[in-house]
């Protein structure tokens, strides 16, 4: 089924992307272009610097960065490993906070919470009251908590088992949690679910996301002839979905953070498009302008390597590719404190003009340092620990600079809008102009018609960049509504014909981000 729907035109004073080509109706001499993030100099931010501190795991879905709506503080929450090796169970871990003025410089503030060693940390999750083992811990802010001591909530798997019981805690300030008396359930399955879970929080629904795992993602009937190796969750089996056993993406979704949906498949690789030793860790979700955005971590087994896809949805169950399936967040380059892998388990953030983007990173592979003992892999992570190290990121984006479109310097392009609905009195675009380029724009009405005194001879020529210029015609920048025609249907009021507006842009030598009707 298609995605795409005619009420999803009614864009009111949504910005509009150019992920996907919902508001687009035809493109002449313009190409499509994805951006990458840049990732900052200072890099590493965060790193183990601290004598409490074991291993800080910066990977997917075992750290969160957020920006407190009411103090504007930036603040982070980390796992740390505790002896990763030689215990009945592969780790323990315990959660530590981090906090941030300009998203740049962070401190660890030594708490009341938790001493070691006759001495303040930073931890705030884990280490005492029966929850020594705190993993993959996601956090979200709820913007509309039942009580003030539930304004940041937490999910998070309980070791041991691997895949065992999931815990739920709330806190007033992000420091001081209470863990929930009440179990966890997700549908059918109870609370019996795997890690890499992924917390995120609609604010229109008033509901938590989770994209999570489920217990048994791994562990189909597969032939038992086809040897599996100790760690391996075994052979690919492709166009057999009842074999199917690499890691994907579910979701589900709970008012109170402990009654949860039966987890549904929103990923799966496929098995044409991705490469065959793909699979999906955990994907970080958010929205922006109105759609919703998917960071989602691709571990590639062969390489033991991990990136970041972009992928987009309108309805956060239908997802598209984006980028034809490539990297949107890269390794680092040998050598740098990132080329093993880089991962991502928080929103994205608008600061500014810019957009933070905070990733995980490594210099060492995924696994070979956790199971190449039981393995017998012969590799220097093995037996060497000084090699194991992560690091907090941080990559900049343009605001809104996800896709454009551009025209080259040669011709003029065009890209012409499907018919939208907007009760905006303004034209606001995001662009940038080469050193001889320009944009103009002409509005139409909804016969296809241009609007008078609103032509592209009337524009008054974009040549600059600038992430929210106000377009205007010989001076005057608005854009009235015409009332609309036939009086409307007071029986039927859903027939009444709305308004529709068209934009024509004409480019040369020129990006165009985004636009938006204010």
């Amino acid at each position: 089924m298609n995605y795409m729907d005619s009420t999803m035109l009614v864009i009111g004073d949504y910005t509009q992307l150019f992920l996907d080509n919902l508001i687009v109706e035809a493109s002449h001499d313009v190409t499509k272009t994805t951006h990458q993030p840049r990732k900052d100099p200072a890099n590493p931010l965060i790193i183990k610097d601290r004598p409490w501190e074991h291993l800080p795991y910066f990977t997917c879905s075992n750290h969160v960065v957020l920006r407190d709506s009411r103090d504007g503080l930036f603040k982070c929450w980390y796992e740390d490993l505790i002896d990763h090796s030689g215990r009945k169970y592969l780790v323990e871990a315990r959660i530590c906070h981090a906090v941030s003025e300009d998203g740049l410089r962070w401190e660890k503030p030594e708490l009341d919470v938790h001493e070691e060693n006759g001495h303040k940390t930073n931890v705030v999750i884990g280490g005492k009251d029966g929850v020594e083992q705190t993993h993959s811990c996601g956090v979200v802010e709820d913007r509309f908590p039942p009580d003030p001591s539930r304004r940041y909530r937490a999910i998070f798997s309980h070791y041991p088992p691997f895949e065992g019981q999931i815990r739920a805690a709330h806190s007033a300030d992000g420091v001081h949690w209470q863990m929930e008396t009440e179990s966890v359930s997700f549908g059918n399955l109870g609370g019996a679910m795997g890690d890499a879970s992924i917390l995120d929080y609609d604010p229109y629904s008033r509901n938590f996301i989770t994209t999570c795992r489920p217990s048994r993602m791994c562990s189909p009937c597969l032939n038992p002839r086809n040897p599996m190796g100790p760690t391996n969750p075994g052979p690919r089996y492709p166009y057999d979905f009842a074999k199917q056993n690499r890691r994907r993406i579910f979701q589900a979704e709970s008012p109170d953070m402990l009654h949860w949906s039966q987890p549904h498949l929103v990923l799966c690789p496929d098995d044409e498009e991705d490469n065959i030793d793909d699979g999906f860790y955990a994907m970080v979700q958010c929205e922006y302008s109105g759609i919703y955005l998917g960071f989602l971590n691709v571990f590639h087994r062969t390489s033991n390597h991990m990136d970041v896809q972009l992928v987009v949805s309108r309805d956060r169950k239908n997802w598209q590719r984006t980028n034809k399936r490539q990297p949107w967040l890269t390794l680092g380059t040998p050598g740098n404190w990132d080329q093993g892998m880089v991962a991502s388990s928080s929103a994205i953030l608008e600061v500014g003009d810019e957009l933070f983007f905070y990733y995980g990173g490594c210099s060492c592979h995924h696994d070979y340092w956790i199971w190449g003992p039981r393995e017998g892999i012969d590799h220097p992570e093995v037996t060497d620990p000084e090699l194991i190290r992560f690091g907090l990121g941080l990559a900049r984006l343009r605001k809104d600079g996800f896709v454009s479109f551009d025209a080259g310097s040669v011709r003029e392009g065009m890209l012409a809008t499907r018919p939208f609905s907007s009760e905006g009195e303004g034209l606001t675009i995001n662009a940038k102009c080469g050193a001889n380029g320009y944009i103009k724009i002409e509005v139409l009405d909804q016969y296809d018609e241009i609007i008078e005194g609103r032509s592209k001879e009337a524009c008054d020529v974009f040549t600059a960049d600038s992430t929210a210029h106000k377009v205007t015609w010989n001076g005057d920048g608005s854009l009235p509504v015409e009332p609309m025609s036939g009086g409307g249907d007071t029986i039927y009021p859903w027939k009444t014909q709305p308004q529709f507006r068209k934009l024509r842009f004409f480019m040369k030598d020129a990006e165009l981000y985004s636009f938006s009707m204010k």
